[in-house]
């Protein structure tokens, strides 16, 4: 919807005045695209067909097919179509005087040939569509039984009845994925809210950039798709399976076996006392690991300072949140209990986009300053500031993340929360805050490295000096943990660092254009991504520095768009016990030989497997037990915690 869409658009000149890639090789572009696309495709339903469908049979839950249906619940299904699908089913001609209608993005329909049963009647072949409804998908065969009915194959075995009159030649199930890209001109839009909220409305029905089918389907009405569509043969992808798996978290939903399912985490709520949150960052700064320690404590925070006296003003930015987000009602109350409230909603967060404007809309009719994000930037940066009024004066307390503020991913993202009432923190977000919501030039940073301002700079300068230590025989190290790496000035400061002996450890979840150990060009850099059970989300940054070791979690990963096309926040982290956290957590990852794969010099990744004799090392156990025993700890003593240094290498 969004990558492959922008190539699609500029290789049919749908888009003459983009230019990255360059319009002649955007053609070849997409038709390597698809042909990975398809591999994906094919992978993906192998998996199904061959290891998770007969796996669950095995259990005694399966997704039974209509010849398989026995008469008894082919008839119960007959009068489920009857009762509740053909009520809200419409079928659709398709002619000359009826053109090809407009199918919702990601919807799922049936096309169909029909010709007429009656006798001197026109025998020309007719075709049509009808939309099969949205919401329940999975429909129970016998209850308790495990055997389950896909509705679209309900639909399919009866809508007959929808043509009377008519018999059905050929069906074929397909689904459309559109162009999910919004248009905006922000330099000539005089409303960026109104402006977005048209353009969604109209995102649903722009153009089609990939067709899927049922292999099953009728040869000749897939090619009357792709035409009536305007797409490209190549275009079109055969699933052999159920279209649109998503349906498989319905199916987990609806299974009652526990003992099918993952444990749950055993989440602590961390720090322990938190009756006064301000009083507990004030007894020393902290961070939070998510979801190993609870997002609950951030929220608390929230509700706290909306619900304080003393408060006086709440500043924050919100990317993603969740669609009933304690957090943004927490503001809501705050604005309506008269206090300050000033929260910058990034619009143009991709597919977020309906949910941030309709929680922008209840801010304002709060009361609270709404900035609808920055013109020609994204606002990305995790930024939360509460102003208090105490005995001594006034006090910014401050929350700087890894991850959004949302309650509901906290769960399955691992990400860094820290709290702090320092006063250059709290300087350095005071006037970000102000740089994003009124007029003002940026400050001699103390704490903070900002995007799109100073944060490649100190990214350079940090990589550089590591190659300048090792080149004179003091040695070099860098390990950063992080999302992606597709920044090319990035990869060559890291490359020339490698060359000149500089020890660099990437921990990278997902894509990565370096090649690491290439003789002569990056032997001294490794690359691993671990992927589990959690989504690895948290961004940490360490450079040795001869012992004097920059250590700082952001918002931002190593991609270009994170460094020059959005606002990002970095932060350094000073208080020694934090520091030992921070690098604990990094060596953990780097053990990990269950969840982890290292990416080779070809550019393949391959599984790590524990030396012989040595006990399987799991991050996610690790650092399980990491956050419960800061917890254990620290106890009811909230100053015991300040002092902890955890499980870390060499100790």
């Amino acid at each position: 919807m969004v990558r492959l869409a922008e190539v699609h658009a500029i290789a049919h000149r749908r888009a003459p005045g983009l230019s990255d890639p360059p319009l002649d090789v955007a053609p070849q572009l997409l038709d390597a695209v698809r042909d990975d696309i398809g591999r994906l495709v094919a992978d993906q339903y192998r998996c199904w067909r061959e290891d998770l469908s007969p796996s669950l049979a095995h259990q005694g839950h399966e997704l039974v097919e209509p010849g398989r249906w026995t008469d008894s619940e082919h008839e119960s299904l007959r009068l489920y179509y009857r009762n509740h699908l053909e009520p809200v089913l419409t079928p659709l001609g398709v002619d000359p005087t009826r053109p090809f209608p407009l199918l919702a993005n990601r919807s799922l329909n049936v096309a169909l040939q029909l010709v007429s049963t009656g006798s001197g009647a026109d025998q020309a072949v007719k075709n049509a569509i009808v939309a099969v409804p949205s919401g329940k998908r999975l429909i129970e065969l016998s209850k308790g039984s495990g055997r389950l009915a896909l509705c679209e194959d309900v639909v399919m075995a009866f809508l007959d009845s929808l043509f009377p009159g008519y018999r059905i030649l050929n069906r074929c199930l397909f689904r459309v994925t559109r162009d999910g890209a919004l248009e905006i001109d922000e330099d000539q839009a005089t409303d960026l809210l109104n402006e977005i909220e048209q353009e969604l409305a109209s995102r649903e029905h722009s153009n089609a950039v990939r067709l899927e089918v049922a292999t099953s389907g009728d040869p000749s009405l897939r090619l009357w798709l792709v035409a009536a569509m305007d797409l490209d043969p190549t275009d079109l992808v055969q699933v052999d399976g159920p279209l649109d798996l998503t349906l498989l978290f319905t199916l987990s939903d609806k299974v009652e076996r526990p003992d099918l399912r993952d444990q749950p985490l055993p989440v602590v709520a961390f720090p322990r006392e938190w009756d006064d949150p301000f009083a507990r960052i004030r007894a020393g700064e902290m961070l939070i690991h998510h979801p190993f320690q609870s997002f609950s404590r951030i929220v608390e925070l929230v509700e706290h300072a909306a619900d304080d006296p003393r408060v006086l003003a709440l500043k924050q930015t919100l990317y993603r949140v969740s669609a009933i987000s304690p957090i943004v009602r927490a503001l809501v109350r705050a604005a309506k209990a008269g206090k300050q409230v000033t929260v910058l909603i990034e619009l143009k967060a991709r597919f977020d986009e309906a949910a941030n404007i309709r929680w922008a809309r209840a801010l304002e009719e709060a009361g609270a300053h709404v900035v609808y994000g920055l013109v020609g930037l994204k606002v990305h940066a995790k930024l939360l500031m509460i102003i208090r009024r105490e005995e001594d004066g006034i006090r910014r307390y401050c929350h700087l993340g890894t991850g959004n503020y949302n309650d509901r991913t906290a769960r399955l993202y691992t990400d860094l929360s820290y709290l702090t009432c320092n006063e250059a923190v709290g300087r350095d977000v005071s006037a970000l805050f102000n740089m994003l919501t009124g007029y003002s030039q940026p400050p001699e940073w103390e704490r903070l490295a900002v995007a799109p301002l100073t944060l490649r700079l100190r990214f350079v300068e940090w990589i550089r000096r590591e190659a300048d230590h090792a080149r004179a025989g003091k040695g070099g190290r860098i390990i950063a943990k992080f999302n992606s790496l597709v920044d090319e000035g990035i990869c060559d400061e890291l490359y020339a660092a490698s060359q000149a002996g500089v020890r660099i450890d990437l921990i990278v979840r997902g894509m990565c254009i370096l090649r690491p150990g290439v003789p002569g060009l990056s032997e001294n850099i490794t690359v691993r991504s671990i992927i589990g059970r959690l989504l690895e989300h948290s961004r940490i940054y360490y450079f040795a520095n001869r012992g004097q070791a920059v250590i700082a979690i952001a918002s931002a990963d190593w991609m270009t768009r994170n460094l020059d096309r959005r606002v990002e926040c970095l932060v350094r982290i000073e208080d020694e016990a934090l520091r030992a956290r921070l690098t604990g957590i990094l060596d953990i990852c780097l053990e990990d030989t269950v969840q982890a794969r290292i990416l080779q010099a070809d550019g393949i990744y391959r599984r790590v497997h524990p030396a012989p004799g040595a006990d399987p090392r799991s991050s996610l156990t690790d650092l399980l037990a990491e956050a419960a025993g800061i917890e254990q700890v620290v106890g009811d003593d909230p100053q015991a915690g300040l002092r902890l240094t955890p499980r870390h290498k060499g100790d």
